[in-house]
């Protein structure tokens, strides 16, 4: 039975969205991301409703508008991609791992939609990563961060790579935290099986830009960990260790 309820919502998820990515697979070669920003939000969001699992919304606070931010999430599941897509209200640019553009269609499409390769074993390559994130913040644009580095094999929060924090500390931008719950349960890397539930996403208070500046890098990456896990449920919280 958990089976077939997979396969299920695996052939709902796919027939409706794979129309979706194909259209814009074909916009993103003629038009710019903030163009069909919202009409890929409310699409992504359409998803999440039909697979029963709507996520459910809160936020510590406001978010400041025409400010520059940098969105950090835990990273518990293949679900984090399109719950990001469909919560963050503001167009964004993701720094993510270079082995994400080697995929067929996809990595093309996501490098035109600004999205920003790292190495994450090349210091220097991803110091001119940060570059040109910080050039995209310039431009009007918010940026994405999942600071694990990769998906938690068992749901909790991992320990975070200090590199990004630097990049944090150097762009003048605020810190947004975010927490989803409930990703792991729907959608582990170690299973085959879609099993969509309730999903929370908790955006928690801001670390401001110029607390960051006086700050050093543990501090603010233990700042940020603590934000995040103190977001989640019991079980997906997590022990900083530095790393």
């Amino acid at each position: 039975m958990r089976t077939l309820r997979s396969l299920y919502y695996w052939m709902v998820g796919w027939g409706y969205y794979t129309p979706i990515l194909l259209i814009l697979y074909v916009r993103s070669y003629f038009q710019m991301p903030k163009t069909y920003d919202s009409w890929i939000r409310r699409r992504t969001l359409t998803l999440f409703k039909l697979l029963n699992c709507a996520p459910q919304i809160e936020y510590a606070e406001p978010l400041p508008l025409g400010e520059p931010l940098i969105f950090m999430a835990n990273h518990g599941s293949l679900i984090d991609l399109p719950l990001l897509k469909a919560v963050v209200p503001q167009c964004y640019v993701g720094l993510l791992a270079e082995n994400h553009t080697n995929y067929f269609m996809y990595g093309s499409m996501v490098k035109r939609m600004g999205n920003i390769p790292i190495k994450r074993d090349n210091i220097r390559s991803s110091l001119g990563s940060f570059k040109k994130a910080k050039e995209a913040l310039e431009k009007g644009f918010q940026i994405v961060v999942l600071p694990e580095g990769r998906r938690s094999p068992n749901g909790q929060l991992t320990p975070f790579k200090r590199l990004v924090f630097r990049f944090a500390k150097d762009s003048g931008a605020h810190i947004v935290p975010l927490s989803f719950s409930g990703v792991f349960k729907m959608k582990n890397k170690d299973s085959f099986h879609l099993n969509p539930g309730p999903i929370t996403v908790r955006f928690g208070k801001l670390i401001g830009a110029d607390a960051i500046a006086t700050m050093e890098l543990e501090d603010i990456m233990e700042a940020t960990y603590q934000a995040i896990n103190k977001g989640l449920e019991p079980f997906e919280a997590g022990e900083l260790i530095d790393s």
